[in-house]
């Protein structure tokens, strides 16, 4: 026979759980009308790794996906993925050497707003928003493009694609 309070604990944990996946739906569906005021945030972390990494004398492709905390899934003789929950990263690598980081941001979307007050104020672009992020350290400047699901780009578009490249300056 089965112990009354056992039932009741299984049922509470139950009901838990279904709140709980409910009420964090909303901030990654990208029908919703709040998502595309607030973004997700779990890119941008990522994205801000990627862009200290690209900004290194040389940021060979070990060090960029170790610094983006992500493990390479995958590897040819010019690229390296990286696959994170709600999104990807792709290294371009035509050496050993990293020349761009591509994000395909699939739930995990943020705003350009989000990604404003990370990166400073943006330039338009015909594809998006532009960022130029120098970094003092190694003299870098890192260009990062913010391409959104629909265009015009505006603070509060949802971005589905971002591109860091670097470039020196000194």
């Amino acid at each position: 026979m089965t112990h009354p309070r056992l039932v009741v604990l299984l049922v509470l944990s139950l009901l838990t759980a279904t709140a709980c996946s409910r009420g964090s739906k909303s901030e990654t569906d990208g029908n919703s009308e709040q998502a595309g005021v607030r973004g997700n945030t779990a890119a941008i972390n990522t994205v801000r790794a990627a862009a200290h990494a690209m900004a290194q004398p040389e940021p060979r492709v070990d060090f960029v996906a170790a610094a983006m905390e992500g493990a390479i899934t995958a590897r040819t003789r010019s690229k390296a993925l990286i696959h994170y929950d709600g999104y990807r990263a792709t290294l371009t690598t035509p050496t050993d050497r990293v020349t761009q980081v591509t994000f395909e941001l699939i739930d995990a979307k943020p705003t350009i707003r989000q990604l404003t007050a990370e990166l400073g104020e943006p330039e338009p672009n015909p594809k998006g928003m532009l960022y130029t992020y120098e970094y003092s350290p190694t003299g870098a400047t890192i260009r990062v493009l913010a391409e959104p699901v629909s265009m015009p780009a505006e603070e509060d578009s949802l971005v589905r694609r971002i591109v860091i490249e670097g470039a020196r300056t000194r």
